[in-house]
């Protein structure tokens, strides 16, 4: 049996010296250089492409989608400004046509007329006027309401606070419809 085991450990050996050499003989290899960068540069450049190109076709659609939605809101607001220019020019062409019209109407013989007119109001503010400020001053208003406040304000009892107010209050009240009554008669006699 060792017999049998050495002279097949001799049989590889010698299979595996000639395998080497075949594998020697095979193992030397020789490139083109040439043709390698082609086909690297080639695969690189695909690699690149495919890398690069979806990024910026993506970039490409998003900016057109942009100018769209801005062009769109560009006209959008453009047509609401115009419209609010157009809104303000017939509001301002309206205002001066009013104007135009109150040109023509107010000349000189109009503000006499009017001057005219009122004539008669003021010269029955003035006469009431002095009425009143006659009036006033010979019978003490400014000192008799003085003294009703001053009574006002000494009374301690609400009740008499109330009856000092209500009777100020009515005296005044008097007095307006009395210069009513008197305005309203010079008015009719001035008329």
């Amino acid at each position: 049996m060792m017999k049998q085991l050495s002279s097949d450990l001799t049989k590889t050996t010698s299979a595996l010296g000639e395998l080497t050499a075949q594998v020697k003989a095979k193992s030397h290899v020789s490139l083109n250089a040439e043709k390698v960068a082609e086909v690297m540069s080639r695969r690189v450049t695909q690699h690149f492409d495919h890398a690069v190109q979806e990024p910026v076709d993506g970039l490409r659609s998003d900016l057109q989608g942009l100018r769209e939605e801005m062009g769109a809101l560009g006209s959008d607001k453009l047509s609401e400004v115009r419209t609010a220019v157009e809104e303000s020019l017939s509001e301002l062409n309206e205002a001066r046509r009013n104007v135009e019209a109150i040109e023509r109407r107010v000349t000189f013989v109009g503000i006499s007329r009017l001057a005219l007119a009122v004539l008669p109001l003021f010269a029955s503010l003035l006469l009431v006027g002095g009425l009143v400020w006659g009036v006033g001053n010979m019978f003490g208003i400014g000192p008799l309401f003085g003294w009703a406040w001053a009574s006002f304000v000494a009374a301690e009892m609400w009740w008499a606070k109330a009856l000092i107010a209500a009777a100020t209050l009515g005296g005044a009240a008097l007095f307006v419809w009395l210069v009513l009554r008197v305005s309203r008669w010079v008015y009719e006699e001035l008329r």
